[in-house]
């Protein structure tokens, strides 16, 4: 990171991230999703404090009988205090952990194909510029 502020060249306003900073209003599209959690057959969550809402209960707005996969570095929020018998903690770093969830899959083969697709795509992007 060099410290410098980017700026949009149009506007010369700060240009922003694609997250939402702690007390900003979650993207009306967020709350779209938050009928799927009932339904979900499974619930895989990653690299998270699970500390701020309304984020924080999403790990509890799936069935109880719904298995709930966590990856990251430490136990958080219910995987922490209340676990479900049907939970799975995957501690670690979260690229290990993926890489663990993919390899049990079956999946390796296919992640390292989109994952060098993509880094093509990131040098040719680089290139263009």
């Amino acid at each position: 990171m060099s410290g410098i502020v980017p700026k949009c060249p149009t506007c010369k306003g700060v240009v922003k991230p694609d997250i939402v900073f702690f007390g900003e209003e979650l993207p009306r599209h967020f709350f779209k999703y938050l009928t799927d959690f009932p339904l979900a057959d499974l619930l895989i969550i990653m690299g998270t404090s699970l500390e701020v809402e309304p984020f924080a209960s999403l790990a509890g707005a799936v069935r109880s009988s719904v298995p709930r996969l966590l990856i990251n570095r430490d136990p958080v929020g219910p995987f922490a205090w209340s676990r479900r018998p049907q939970d799975v903690l995957q501690l670690g770093d979260v690229v290990s952990g993926v890489q663990a969830l993919v390899g049990a899959l079956g999946w390796t083969q296919e992640l390292d194909q989109v994952m060098a697709a993509a880094a093509a795509q990131e040098a040719t992007t680089k290139t263009e510029e």
